[in-house]
């Protein structure tokens, strides 16, 4: 096999699992919530943090899917909620992570805002305090079922 050919094979499965990560993320948080008619509060809707770039963000595909889960979703980001509401009008939109949190049957953390890695007390304000962290920065405490996983 010649170098060019492992080279793009290795990429062609790396382009693969990134792309199958939104559905890792909501499989992941399936075994914990029953999603139909769930509240579930998506963390980070922008690409990367300290930007609103959606273009390419995970959360588009993880909010699509939730959705058909039938899950409630609402949403926050601390600068892209207006491009997203944009692209998602459906959805609801949080003005603080607490305000997402409350309430809420799960969360998915999809963009590692150093804000959601601060958020420890919100979390008591969930209905049922699961949390799936597609960027491990939430830290793992009593009262919260936490699964992470990093893409």
């Amino acid at each position: 096999m010649s170098r060019q050919m492992f080279g793009s094979s290795v990429y062609e499965a790396a382009v693969e699992v990134n792309e199958r990560q939104p559905e890792r993320l909501v499989d992941r948080l399936k075994h914990h919530v029953d999603l139909e008619g769930a509240r579930i509060a998506v963390l980070g809707l922008a690409f990367k943090p300290q930007t609103d770039d959606i273009r390419n963000s995970r959360a588009i595909p993880v909010i699509e899917l939730l959705r058909e889960y039938g899950a409630e979703v609402v949403a926050y980001d601390p600068v892209a909620n207006d491009p997203m509401r944009e692209r998602i009008p459906a959805v609801e939109y949080a003005t603080t992570a607490k305000a997402a949190l409350s309430d809420s049957d799960g969360a998915v953390v999809v963009t590692d805002w150093d804000e959601f890695a601060a958020l420890d007390d919100a979390f008591d304000e969930m209905a049922t305090p699961v949390v799936v962290d597609g960027r491990r920065i939430v830290e793992r405490r009593d009262g919260i079922t936490y699964d992470g996983l990093t893409w």
